[in-house]
């Protein structure tokens, strides 16, 4: 979970005169507003529950006597969970994590940190922080968050789309996969994923081979004992932390290498992340925990994290306790997993991967759909109460982006998957509200949250991947359901977000970017089923597609209407531009899906 402390460098008047403990604010107005009035600076750390860094800032640092006393007397500190806050810790990403950010009292960011620090050299930085705001020479960091544009784009998406290709595939690792010379990081999964569509549509070997080379860097990171993935692995070395985000990627990386060799291993894979997930990261309402965190409580001196993920035994390991679980669920992140439990039954054909989907999907609108249409990020439950956690969950009740953009993803997932109408509904409703919510109705685009009571004085922000995110999914939304309400806003949204010097900003942290942009340039792959849904013949043909490897499908059943009724159930397969002879035979849906793939065929 992300945590943003903010602390504003006030004189004594801040009151807080423990030295023993430095006194947290809450992310708010009051904060920002005692900062101006009293003349004082802002710092923010941001870190995640589980993060091994954020842990030791927390633990070693933020305890030190001395980094004590400098932050109550000068500063205003703010903790934030950025997991339940995603707009915030969003907007900080780029100093993940922990990241420091220091903002003056008008709160212009001033200075930013990546990375844990220690007491020494921690409080050399505040000191000269100090200084500089007494002395009057706080200057603006020039590497402050992007504020959100002030003018859509308006050069071609397929340029676009080539600019963000190419940033993506000067960092690419030919020779071990992966988007870094230091190994393959489980992060990475909307890269991986662009990576897979790019081979499919264009028949490129050499990308699928890559993609392949990265996936089984995936498998790389899994353990052997306990099942689930790293952060990061590679030559024996690993980062002993598991986030459900990172599970997702690593199965949906699964699902598609499966159906595009069929080697076993991938199968497998996607087994011991659903094994992982199954005992030791759902809740009992089926939805999924956030996070594991890497040391098991009664480690014995010596006795480091990775020692103790390569006992190769769940006994030895059990002798030393469970590594602390982030009992926190998001809405954002659950929706991750529900899209790669989809991916891994319709690679495999295993309906119990499909249940786990289905029984997260229910919880969360049972429990976190709100009147006006849209879905909670967080809620506290039972366990979390239970966590030693470094930072309270916000549990707010305001819509954010991320939630939005991916439960609705997650949501037509599985009516892809399934062909219920119930799964597409509920999206509708998703959108509906998103658009009066949080869209810009002047220049496009979405923002991260609603406006913040009494927070004016930061910029309002349209975080690029989130918008991305959001764009796939009204655009797979527009066709599905042809409604013009839908119609415009994908591409609106990229051309409010997809700003040059945006795109530079973020580096590699454009995969949902460029899916978005393939998606919008490259034509969609609709297999509709027209006939009676009940009817086995129908339900063979739904089967037969849901089956065929085609990172564009959309996938559903249909009434007669756009297509004839021909007395039995028939599939035809479209793209903008044509569409197949009527298909009867199960048989046939594969091999006419073939003559779709590259984009304009």
């Amino acid at each position: 979970m992300l945590r943003i402390i903010i602390l504003l460098i006030l004189p004594s008047v801040i009151g807080a005169t423990d030295t023993t403990a430095i006194d947290w604010q809450d992310w708010g107005s009051a904060p920002f507003e005692r900062a101006r009035y009293d003349n004082k600076m802002i710092l923010i750390d941001v870190g995640m529950e589980g993060c091994t860094a954020c842990r030791w800032m927390d633990e070693i640092t933020y305890t030190n006597p001395g980094v004590v006393k400098l932050v109550n007397e000068y500063f205003v500190p703010i903790m934030v969970d950025a997991e339940s806050r995603p707009d915030i810790g969003e907007r900080y990403s780029d100093w993940a994590w922990p990241a420091t950010i220091f903002l003056g009292p008008d709160s212009t960011q001033v200075l930013a940190l990546r990375g844990n620090r220690q007491p020494r050299n921690f409080i050399p930085i505040l000191n000269e922080l100090i200084a500089k705001h007494k002395a009057g020479q706080l200057e603006a960091d020039r590497l402050a968050p992007y504020a959100a544009p002030p003018e859509p784009e308006t050069t071609e998406m397929t340029r676009i789309r080539d600019r963000v290709r190419a940033q993506l595939d000067r960092q690419l690792n030919e020779t071990d996969g992966g988007w870094s010379r230091q190994g393959v990081r489980t992060g990475q999964g909307s890269q991986l994923q662009h990576l897979y569509l790019r081979a499919h549509m264009y028949d490129l070997e050499e990308l699928q081979t890559i993609a392949l080379k990265t996936t089984d860097g995936y498998l790389q990171t899994i353990d052997p004992v306990w099942g689930g993935v790293f952060v990061f692995s590679i030559n024996g070395r690993f980062v002993p932390e598991k986030r459900i985000s990172n599970q997702a990627n690593a199965m949906a990386a699964f699902a598609n290498a499966y159906q595009v060799t069929g080697d076993s291993r991938y199968a497998d894979g996607i087994a011991d992340i659903d094994r992982y997930l199954r005992d030791w990261m759902t809740a009992p309402d089926g939805t999924f925990y956030t996070s594991q965190e890497d040391d098991a409580p009664g480690l014995p001196a010596g006795m480091g994290a990775v020692d103790y993920y390569r006992l190769d035994h769940s006994e030895a390991r059990l002798r030393y306790g469970v590594p602390p679980i982030d009992h926190a669920v998001h809405t954002d992140k659950n929706g991750q997993v529900i899209v790669a439990y989809v991916r891994a039954y319709e690679a495999t054909g295993e309906s119990v991967y499909l249940a786990s989907a289905v029984r997260a999907a229910n919880s969360l609108m049972t429990s976190r759909l709100v009147k006006a249409g849209w879905i909670l990020q967080t809620k506290a439950n039972k366990a979390v109460h239970k966590d030693n956690r470094i930072r309270p969950l916000a549990a707010g009740s305001r819509p954010y982006l991320s939630a939005q953009a991916w439960f609705g993803t997650a949501l037509l997932a599985l009516y892809r998957a399934t062909g219920e109408q119930k799964w597409l509904s509920q999206a509708e409703t998703i959108a509906v509200a998103s658009q009066e919510q949080l869209e810009d109705a002047a220049l496009g685009g979405f923002f991260a949250t609603t406006a913040e009571t009494g927070i004016s004085i930061l910029a309002p922000r349209k975080p690029l991947e989130h918008n991305a995110t959001a764009a796939r999914f009204f655009y797979d939304l527009w066709v599905y359901t042809k409604d013009e309400r839908f119609a415009a806003a994908p591409e609106r949204t990229l051309r409010a977000v997809a700003v040059p010097d945006v795109i530079r900003r973020e580096g590699r942290i454009t995969g949902q970017l460029a899916m978005a942009l393939e998606k919008l340039t490259a034509e969609y792959i609709e297999f509709s089923v027209v006939g009676d849904s009940t009817d086995p013949r129908a339900e063979s043909l739904f089967a037969a597609a849901r089956a065929v490897y085609e990172p564009r499908k959309l996938l559903h059943y249909e009434a007669p209407g756009r297509y004839p009724d021909r007395g039995r159930p028939s599939m035809y397969i479209c793209n903008p531009d044509r569409c197949s002879l009527p298909i009867e035979s199960a048989g046939e849906v594969a091999k006419t899906a073939q003559q779709f793939r590259k984009p304009g065929s």
